[in-house]
């Protein structure tokens, strides 16, 4: 009895030391990590470049009742790329003349000549993600989109933001013809 009570205390202490070494080794491990220095990127939004100006973060509206999937910038073309910055989407649009681009989620740039009128302006800071291919970049946010707009460059003739009437809209307009027609 004596020999299985003078293993067990044996034991006893061995975790004991093991149990101090570890706790040891994890203080040292992560004082010697909190005395370096993090890296960490800070994004921020991007300015435009001329002609472009930034207009906002807006919500994407995909996911909202009634639009069927329809985006907040339609109607346009779209690029997805590993490389995106804010400067490459807009070269991009306006390359293919659009008025609006946004970008979306890192990576997803849209061009399109209309804003959706589902769509609202977001807190800056709901555009929150750093662009894939230049980390100090904002590149939109989930369902955001970090938006520039193109301003024309000729005299007097400034780009007005149009936005695409809600289907909804466009029906309810549609049916109050038909019965004021009706009523003539």
């Amino acid at each position: 009895m004596a020999s299985s009570t003078l293993f067990s205390a044996r034991f006893l202490v061995l975790i004991a030391s093991i149990l101090v070494l570890s706790a040891q080794a994890f203080a040292q491990s992560t004082s010697s990590t909190a005395s370096q220095p993090a890296s960490t990127t800070v994004a921020s939004i991007f300015p435009g470049t001329s002609p472009w100006s930034y207009y906002g973060c807006w919500n994407e509206t995909t996911l909202i009742t009634g639009t069927n999937g329809a985006r907040a910038l339609g109607g346009g073309v779209q690029e997805d790329l590993t490389t995106m910055t804010a400067e490459l989407c807009m070269s991009f649009c306006k390359s293919n003349s659009y008025t609006f681009a946004g970008i979306e989620y890192t990576r997803e740039c849209y061009c399109a000549n209309y804003l959706n009128s589902l769509s609202s302006k977001l807190p800056d800071s709901s555009c929150d993600l750093g662009c894939v291919g230049n980390g100090t970049q904002i590149c939109g946010g989930n369902l955001a989109l970090t938006i520039y707009q193109q301003k024309s460059s000729t005299k007097g003739a400034g780009t007005k933001v149009v936005r695409e009437a809600h289907v909804g809209s466009i029906l309810a307009l549609g049916i109050a013809i038909a019965v004021l027609l009706c009523l003539a």
